[in-house]
C-alpha cells in the first residue's frame, strides 16, 4: 500500500476531500495530512479530528514552523504580516537568518507574480481581484508593477520570466525538507497552493528534490481564477472538470497530459441526501408559513458580499411589491453564509411578513444538524436566489431554478469573475436578471407551486460529475490518487546550476526585498548606511569608554585593597602586642594581689599569737 503526504493550508479544506479521504483509508493506504495553520474560527479543527476518528488509516498534523513573519502571513494573509519590518531573529549569515531571508524574498517574489496576473487582459473586468493582491503587495513594489503592467504584454512576460527566474534560485527550505524526508511518501498532495504568496511552492520544491511524486488538488471552483498562480508546477494537477483543466493549461501553464479530471466530490452528498422531516415540520421549526411556497435566499462569502443586507432588503422589498400576487405572496427563507453571518444581525425581517433567518447566527456549522437543515431548505424550496456562491451548484443538484440579480454593487463579483460566467453562461443553470424588475418577472414561473424539475441538469452533468451524472467524484478521485500514488518516482531535480550560481546573487536581493518590504520613504534607505556608520563609531567609542573605565577603577580598587590590607595587617600585629602586654600587667596585679593576701594573713597570724601571750 502507498504512503500519501497530504499538505493543506489549514483544516478547513477538510471538508473538500472528507469522503476521499476516508476510500484511501479503507483501501489499506497510509495518509497523512499535515495543516500549516491552525483554525478554528468555523469548526474546522473538528472536522479534521472527525476524520481522524472515524478512519484509523488517516492521521492529521502540522507541518514544521516557520519564521513568525511566515507564520503571521499564512494565519493572517495580509500585508502587515509581511512588511512589519521586523528584525531578522538570527544574524543574517547564520542558517537561521539565512533561510529566514529566503522566505522572506520568496514571500516577496510570490506576490509580486500574483499580483503581476490580474494585469493579463483576461482580467479585465477583475479590479477587485487586483486590487486584493495589491493590497497584498508592500507599497515600494506596486508602481513598479503598474509601470510594466502598461508596457503590454511583453513587458509581463519579461518581468514575470525574471521573477519565475529568482523563484527558481531560492534554495528549499532544509526543515520542510527534512519533513517530507521523515514521511518519505509514494506521493505528495497541496491545497490550495494558489493562495495569493503562497508558502506550499516549497513542498513542490522539496518534492523535486527528494525525488518524490507530487500533486496539486484543486479544491473549489475558483481557485484557479480567482488566487493567485501555480508557481511551480507539480507532476500533477487534480481538477474537477473541463474547465478547470482549460484555466489549468492556458492560465498557468500546465501541460494538458498533467491534468486529471475527476469531478467534485466535494457535493457528493447532495446526490445521495433525503429530507429529514415533512414540508410542514420544517416550515414550522424556520418560522415560515406551511401553506405556502418559499424562495431560499443564499448568502455570499464576505468578498462576494460585504454589504449584503441592504441589496437583500431592497431584493425583498421588490417582490412584495410584485403585481403578481402568487409572487408578492411567497415566503423567504434567507440562509446567511457560514462565514460571514455576523452583518446579518441587523436585519429585520419583521417588516416583510412571512420572511425568516435560519440558522440563527452563531449556529455551529460543524453540527451534524446543520447540512440536513440546510439540505431541507434546498429541497422544500421553490426556488433559489443568491449573489454568486456555490450554494447555487448545490441548488441545481438538488434540483431547483436558481436566480440572480447583476446589481452593481456586486460587479466585482459577478462580471468581475471568471468563475461566474460557468452560472450565467451556455450551459450555466442560474438565470441571471439585469434588474429587480426583471427579476421579480423571472420568479413568475415558479410563484404558484415548488419545482423538483431537474433544473440545471447539462451544468451539474458538465461541470459537477463529468464521468457521468451517476457516478461519484470521491471514489474516482481516489482511484486517480490511487494510480499516482503507484507510478515510479521521478529522479531526484537538484536546481540547474545556472541557478545555484546566481544564488549569492539572490541572497543579497533577499535582503535587500526584505529592507524594501518595509515601505519606507527612498530617503531613508539613502541615509542608513551614514546613521549605521555613526551608530557603529558610537558603539566603538563607547565601548573603549568602557573598557579604559573598567580598567582605571578596577587599578584603583586594587590599590585600594593592597592599602586596606597593608594597614590591616599592622594593626593586626599592634593588637596582638597590645593583647600581650595588657595580659601581663593582669597577671603581675593578680600576682600581686595574691601575695598581699598571703601577708596579710601572715601578719594577722602574728598579731594574734602576741596578744595572746600578753593576756
Amino acid at each position: 500500500m502507498s504512503r500519501i503526504l497530504f499538505v493543506m493550508l489549514h483544516p478547513g479544506f477538510v471538508r473538500y476531500y472528507d469522503d476521499a479521504l476516508q476510500a484511501l483509508a479503507a483501501a489499506g493506504h497510509d495518509v497523512h495530512v499535515a495543516f500549516e495553520v491552525s483554525r478554528t474560527k468555523l469548526g474546522e479543527d473538528v472536522t479534521a479530528r472527525r476524520l481522524a476518528e472515524r478512519s484509523p488509516g488517516v492521521t492529521c498534523g502540522s507541518t514544521p514552523e516557520r519564521p513568525e513573519s511566515v507564520r503571521e502571513f499564512l494565519a493572517r494573509g495580509d500585508r502587515e504580516a509581511i512588511r512589519s519590518g521586523a528584525p531578522l531573529a538570527s544574524s543574517p549569515w547564520s542558517r537561521e537568518g539565512r533561510e529566514e531571508a529566503w522566505e522572506s524574498l520568496a514571500t516577496t517574489v510570490r506576490l509580486l507574480v500574483d499580483y503581476l496576473r490580474f494585469f493579463d487582459p483576461v482580467f479585465a473586468y477583475a479590479a477587485a481581484l487586483r486590487a486584493r493582491a495589491e493590497k497584498r503587495v508592500p507599497q515600494v513594489y506596486r508602481r513598479w508593477i503598474r509601470l510594466v503592467a502598461r508596457g503590454g504584454a511583453a513587458a509581463r512576460t519579461a518581468l514575470a520570466g525574471a521573477l519565475s527566474a529568482v523563484e527558481y534560485t531560492i534554495p528549499p527550505n532544509r526543515t520542510l525538507e527534512a519533513f517530507v524526508r521523515e514521511h518519505n511518501p509514494d506521493l505528495l498532495l497541496v491545497t490550495p497552493l494558489v493562495e495569493l504568496g503562497s508558502q506550499q511552492v516549497d513542498y513542490i520544491k522539496c518534492a523535486r528534490q527528494l525525488g518524490i511524486r507530487s500533486a496539486l488538488c484543486v479544491a473549489s471552483w475558483d481557485n484557479l481564477t480567482s488566487k493567485g498562480l501555480i508557481r511551480v508546477i507539480p507532476e500533477h494537477v487534480v481538477v474537477w472538470n473541463e474547465a478547470q483543466k482549460r484555466e489549468a493549461v492556458e492560465l498557468h501553464g500546465v501541460a494538458p497530459g498533467r491534468v486529471a479530471v475527476t469531478g467534485a466530490q466535494l457535493f457528493d452528498p447532495w446526490f445521495e441526501a433525503r429530507p429529514s422531516r415533512s414540508r410542514e415540520d420544517f416550515c414550522r421549526t424556520v418560522g415560515l408559513d406551511p401553506g405556502r411556497p418559499f424562495l431560499l435566499y443564499v448568502g455570499s462569502s464576505v468578498f462576494i458580499a460585504p454589504d449584503e443586507v441592504p441589496f437583500a432588503d431592497e431584493w425583498l422589498a421588490a417582490v412584495r411589491a410584485s403585481a403578481d400576487p402568487a409572487v408578492a405572496r411567497l415566503g423567504v427563507l434567507i440562509r446567511p453564509h457560514p462565514a460571514n453571518a455576523r452583518q446579518w444581525q441587523a436585519f429585520d425581517a419583521s417588516g416583510f411578513g412571512n420572511v425568516a433567518l435560519w440558522p440563527p447566527i452563531g449556529t455551529d456549522p460543524t453540527a451534524p444538524d446543520f447540512r440536513r437543515d440546510y439540505f431541507d431548505s434546498l429541497y422544500y424550496s421553490a426556488g433559489v436566489v443568491g449573489i454568486n456562491t456555490s450554494a447555487q451548484i448545490e441548488a441545481g443538484i438538488v434540483g431547483r431554478p436558481v436566480f440572480t440579480v447583476r446589481a452593481p454593487q456586486f460587479a466585482h463579483a459577478q462580471e468581475g469573475t471568471l468563475h461566474f460566467q460557468y452560472l450565467v453562461g451556455g450551459t450555466g443553470l442560474v438565470r441571471a436578471a439585469a434588474s429587480l424588475d426583471e427579476h421579480v418577472r423571472q420568479l413568475a414561473e415558479i410563484g404558484g407551486g415548488t419545482s423538483a424539475g431537474a433544473a440545471g441538469g447539462e451544468f451539474v452533468r458538465w461541470f459537477v460529475r463529468p464521468q457521468g451524472i451517476d457516478v461519484p467524484a470521491a471514489p474516482v478521485f481516489a482511484r486517480a490518487i490511487e494510480a499516482l500514488a503507484r507510478l515510479p518516482r521521478p529522479a531526484p531535480r537538484d536546481a540547474a546550476w545556472r541557478w545555484t550560481a546566481l544564488r549569492p546573487l539572490a541572497f543579497v536581493l533577499a535582503r535587500v526585498a526584505r529592507a524594501l518590504a518595509e515601505d519606507r520613504p527612498l530617503w531613508v534607505y539613502a541615509i542608513r548606511p551614514f546613521v549605521t556608520a555613526a551608530v557603529r563609531t558610537w558603539a566603538l567609542a563607547f565601548r573603549i569608554h568602557e573598557a579604559w573605565h573598567r580598567s582605571v577603577t578596577s587599578g584603583l580598587r586594587r590599590t585600594g585593597r593592597r592599602v586596606y590590607c597593608v594597614w590591616y595587617e599592622s594593626s593586626r600585629e599592634a593588637r596582638k602586642r597590645m593583647r600581650r602586654a595588657t595580659r601581663k600587667v593582669a597577671a603581675a596585679i593578680r600576682t600581686a594581689g595574691v601575695a598581699a593576701k598571703r601577708l596579710a594573713r601572715r601578719a594577722e597570724g602574728a598579731i594574734g599569737r602576741v596578744v595572746g601571750r600578753q593576756l
